[in-house]
């Protein structure tokens, strides 16, 4: 699709990039209902999210290094069949998804509150969360800072709350309001079929410890949750299963947006330097990166 889109007068909100003098870009203006329903404008997608998205690959995920001759090296393999290159895409949102709710956690009390309800199974947001750090248990700067907490391959905890003052102590799930005994935490999933991704594998088999937050990037949770109700699993909706988007409708759109970015890099139609074109901000990226130890690679 053409960057340039025609926008209708009655078209009042729009997406568009704004230039370093104030002015907007009007190569990039996108109406907002296309936006919401894509495809997205790539170039306004990598001018909002590029960088994001290179930072978490490399400082969190362990993805992207820098070699000594200032390159970018990538452990993304670019996949060419269409159902191996939608799983690729999928597993590698599911990873950056992780990166997000941690961040928005240590960023914003309100959003700790939150995930941290959903994460305890509690029926309130409540300040005692205020007293917990979220920790990504398969991120970099996990392995770096808390390395007990560290647990790559957990099949069931993405997310978990450690005390601020005694790391090794974890938030606890609770059961009629009082403490379970079992560590809370979240199970993020990122997908555009949940029916058969999710449904198939995590509820049909039982295969959840704790809260499993979906993001439906093709609005099919409620699909999900309808077969889930029809079949009477003993499965809480709401509780025991929860759509992300209700909870940070914000981080659902802007994992919405790291698609496009995700599945150009995985189809091999993109390259890791096009996420940054701003070529002093590559080069404070790079410089920042090589005065830090190389990454541990993982493999999507």
């Amino acid at each position: 699709m053409s960057a340039i889109q025609k926008i209708n007068p009655e078209n009042r909100l729009v997406v568009a990039k704004m230039l370093p003098d104030g002015r907007i870009d009007h190569s990039s203006v996108q109406a907002l209902q296309q936006w919401q329903r894509g495809p997205r404008n790539l170039e306004l997608v990598r001018h909002g999210y590029g960088s994001d998205m290179l930072d978490i690959l490399t400082h969190e995920l362990g993805l992207v290094s820098v070699d000594e001759e200032g390159l970018l090296r990538s452990k993304i393999i670019v996949v060419r069949s269409e159902e191996d290159a939608k799983g690729a895409v999928m597993r590698l949102l599911g990873k950056i998804a992780e990166a997000l709710v941690v961040r928005a956690c240590n960023a914003d009390l309100w959003a700790n509150r939150r995930w941290g309800q959903v994460g305890r199974r509690g029926r309130y947001v409540h300040q005692t969360l205020d007293d917990y750090i979220a920790v990504g248990t398969g991120l970099e700067t996990t392995r770096h800072r808390y390395a007990q907490k560290y647990r790559p391959n957990d099949p069931h905890r993405d997310v978990i709350w450690i005390n601020k003052s005694n790391t090794v102590s974890e938030l606890q799930m609770l059961d009629q309001g009082r403490p379970a005994g079992i560590s809370a935490g979240l199970q993020l999933k990122v997908s555009m079929d949940g029916f058969s991704y999710i449904y198939k594998t995590d509820i049909a088999r039982a295969k959840y410890e704790v809260p499993l937050v979906y993001f439906d990037l093709c609005n099919d949770y409620y699909r999900l949750t309808d077969a889930i109700y029809a079949e009477e699993r003993d499965v809480a909706i709401g509780v025991d299963i929860v759509r992300g988007m209700d909870v940070d409708p914000a981080l659902h759109d802007e994992l919405c947006s790291h698609w496009w970015l995700a599945d150009n890099l995985i189809r091999g139609r993109m390259a890791l330097d096009d996420l940054v074109k701003n070529d002093l901000l590559f080069d404070a990226f790079k410089k920042d990166l090589l005065e830090h130890d190389s990454a541990t690679v993982i493999t999507i």
